[in-house]
């Protein structure tokens, strides 16, 4: 077959049409699937870079578009009143003009459900809830309004966008250094996530909650939202550890949180400025170790390390700074005893240890002798205190009684504790030459970024601490010209498949400018106006005609707008890879919908990993992707096959690959034939004719009803597939049923329109 000469169907006839399309290479209608897209151009065009890339003027790099402020813009008046009821929509209509495109038709009801429901929940619309909508006799956009807001209202809400946050978070269950060791209270973050974006939040309190949230705790009486804020600080808590230490690479730790908080919140990429001035961008090494000096004075958890095994300043949930004291010596003691342990049978200290028994078995005798032993004391008080004493409780009480008192303290702590931030020893500190945490010159006082222009610059001093909380609330001031511009942006992106400007993390020199940059604006405006409302912005989005065009493809815009830069239709696209494994747990009848918690690694004081053994694991389960573990260093056997968020950095914007594996993986994987096993199973059990469960089949899979072909066709199918499998003596009729069926759900499984949304 070559490539071009089959193109991948999508509505009527598709078992039909795939099986001809296949017949020359041996392929039955049961195994077809998303592979065969590989080798064929894919409808979903690689984004093209757009071509409105003009430079800066000369001006100066501060005079960039991105860090002037957010204007007031006006209106553009139109003539089509189609076009002019959203006004939204009058800045597309706009551009579609100018380009001289050809807007595409109204997409249908079925589609629109379909698309909406997996947009704001990830998940297939139900045909209960199909139908509900497409007998509403509202007009088709009040009734639309209808659907978005029961779409928003449900917790499905959360878990959907959370996770799309926690890509900008690179969010992950373990910490990222050489042992990649798990963080049990991690989950903790990522729900609070999920449950402030079904609170609906305000953006602003969002983003000073996770920069800040152990500071804003301390004038909260309600101990839940006290909790919630510990909790929400794990976007800098959650940052990547490196090495094989605790805290001798910390400063590649600091820039990992930089680089999130810049390039996620801001749009900025901060971390260029660590060895020398931006190449392009107005930031400095001084706005870098400006930053760096607050979270330098930032205490950052640490579940273990290779050379340090034992947690390390978590954060006790507890307003008492007497408690606060008691855990920091908590911490120290279990190290303390951690260490003694560890290097017990190094060479360094083997000689100290042979001595001092030698000497304590001299004293024993001397004293049984009645003889003088004043100087095998003082002998023994030496070796005691040798090593700054630190060995004193193995020499006196032996390996046994140090594993016990371990044991006993780990079980034992003063009271409840996070894997949060909390405030450090408040410091500014000193430019890193050339980013050589070694080489140290002047001190830079701590600061925010000088170069943007709009929100008044913070004071930070000690006695304000870190100066995380001056950061948070310059960061979502209403004068800060790039934090709503970019978060508007995101959302964007994720409504349509491209930001209004291309580059979601990048809003610098470097980025691409936006193709609609008073829209921009505008929807920047509206959305400081609604309260930093993601629900409100999500409502204004997805009530405009933009949002609900077909994705029909119009011939004169071909050359124009290959990759609908400029929104004349709505681009096809392919499911992240948590929405299609969630998709088929959902129509296999076996998703969990209950919220997830931790996950089974067991007590921290029981790991035993190291350099050359480090933790891995894959915990099954029925839930929703959102709660998968999810490791740093590893990634998720079935996620990564359709390009899982990157851990190991902030993502902004998710890869849509098309490769063999992953035909591969549908057509052979035991995962999909699993649940390929159970929707048959459901189909059977819910109808015992042929036709009323292609009905369902289809209803559940794709959302819509088969075609009189494609409802004959099943049935052929299912006809000669259940006799081959009855000729078998080991199979009894109802597992000939059963395995037939099967064939037909893992076809609609692993078809292009299964996991493609139009």
């Amino acid at each position: 077959m070559l490539a071009g000469q089959f193109h991948p169907p999508t509505g009527p006839n598709l078992i039909s049409s795939c099986r001809s399309a296949f017949t020359c290479i041996g392929l039955t209608a049961g195994t077809i699937c998303l592979a065969i897209a590989v080798i064929v151009p894919c409808e979903l065009a690689a984004v093209a870079a757009t071509t409105d890339t003009t430079q800066e003027d000369g001006n100066g790099a501060n005079q960039h578009w991105s860090l002037q402020p957010v204007r007031q813009v006006e209106l553009p008046e139109i003539g089509d009143p189609l076009w002019a009821a959203s006004p939204m929509d009058r800045f597309i209509f706009v551009r579609i003009g100018e380009q001289q495109l050809v807007p595409a038709p109204l997409a249908g009801r079925r589609t629109l459900i379909r698309r909406a429901t997996f947009d704001l929940w990830g998940l297939p619309a139900k045909p209960e809830a199909i139908d509900t909508f497409l007998t509403d006799a509202a007009g088709d956009q009040t009734a639309f309004a209808n659907l978005v807001e029961r779409l928003l209202a449900s917790p499905q809400y959360g878990e959907r966008w959370g996770r799309h946050w926690l890509d900008i978070a690179r969010y992950a269950d373990t910490q990222g250094e050489v042992t990649d060791y798990p963080i049990p209270d991690a989950w903790k973050y990522r729900n609070w996530v999920i449950n402030a974006l079904n609170d609906d939040m305000p953006y602003d309190q969002f983003i000073q909650a996770q920069i800040a949230g152990d500071i804003l705790a301390k004038d909260v009486e309600d101990p839940q939202q006290f909790q919630d804020l510990h909790h929400g600080t794990g976007l800098i808590a959650l940052a990547r550890r490196f090495g094989n230490n605790r805290y001798l690479d910390h400063h590649l730790t600091i820039e990992d949180t930089i680089d999130t908080i810049g390039r996620g919140v801001l749009g900025i990429t901060l971390r260029c400025a660590r060895c020398h001035d931006h190449k392009f961008d107005p930031v400095s090494t001084d706005d870098y170790y400006g930053l760096y000096g607050i979270f330098s004075s930032t205490r950052y958890p640490s579940m273990s390390s290779t050379d340090e095994q034992t947690p390390f300043n978590l954060a006790p949930l507890s307003r008492d700074e007497h408690v606060h004291q008691q855990f920091d010596e908590y911490w120290r003691l279990l190290d303390h005893y951690w260490q003694q342990i560890r290097n017990r049978e190094k060479e360094f200290l083997k000689p100290t240890l042979d001595e001092f028994r030698v000497t304590t078995a001299a004293i024993s005798a001397a004293e049984e002798n009645g003889e003088a032993s004043e100087k095998l004391q003082q002998r023994r008080e030496e070796l005691l205190a040798a090593f700054d004493g630190s060995y004193r409780e193995l020499m006196e009480h032996g390996l046994d009684w140090l594993r016990d008192q371990k044991q006993e303290l780990a079980k034992n702590p003063p009271c409840e504790s996070v894997f949060a931030v909390s405030e450090g020893v408040v410091a500014d500190c000193r430019e890193h030459l050339r980013g050589d945490p070694k080489k140290l010159g002047d001190v830079v006082p701590r600061d925010v970024p000088r170069s943007i222009v709009g929100p008044d610059r913070p004071v930070i001093s000690e006695s304000y601490g870190s100066g995380r909380l001056e950061l948070a609330r310059w960061l979502t001031s209403p004068k800060n010209p790039l934090t709503p511009r970019v978060i508007v942006n995101r959302v964007w992106h994720y409504r349509f498949g491209r930001g209004l400007v291309a580059t979601p993390s990048d809003f610098g020199v470097q980025g691409q400018r936006p193709s609609h940059p008073d829209l921009l604006d505008y929807l920047a405006s509206e959305f400081i106006a609604d309260g930093w409302s993601l629900k409100q912005l999500h409502r204004r989005m997805m009530a405009s005609r933009t949002y609900r065009l077909a994705s029909l493809d119009v011939s004169a815009n071909a050359e124009r707008d290959p990759n609908n830069i400029y929104l004349w239709k709505h681009s096809r696209r392919r499911l992240e890879a948590e929405a299609i494994r969630d998709a088929m747990l959902t129509v296999s009848g076996e998703l969990d919908t209950t919220p997830g918690e931790g996950h089974p690694f067991g007590p921290w004081y029981d790991w035993d990993y190291n350099l050359n053994r480090p933790f891995k694991a894959v915990y099954p389960s029925r839930r929703r992707s959102v709660y998968l573990m999810t490791q740093r260093l590893f990634t998720h056997p079935v996620l990564s096959l359709f390009d899982q968020a990157d851990t190991t950095q902030s993502t902004a914007v998710r890869k849509s690959s098309h490769v063999p594996s992953q035909s591969l993986f549908l057509m052979n994987s035991p995962y999909v034939h699993e649940r390929a096993a159970a929707f048959s199973q459901r189909l059977i059990a819910a109808s015992e004719t042929g036709a009323a469960r292609i009905e369902l089949a289809y209803l559940w899979a794709l959302g819509r009803p088969p075609s009189a072909e494609e409802t004959a066709d099943v049935i052929d199918y299912v006809q000669r597939s259940r006799a081959k499998w009855q000729d078998r003596a080991a199979s009894s009729q109802l597992d000939a049923e059963k395995r037939a069926w099967s064939g037909v759900t893992r076809t609609l499984l692993s078809c292009n329109e299964f996991v493609f949304v139009d």
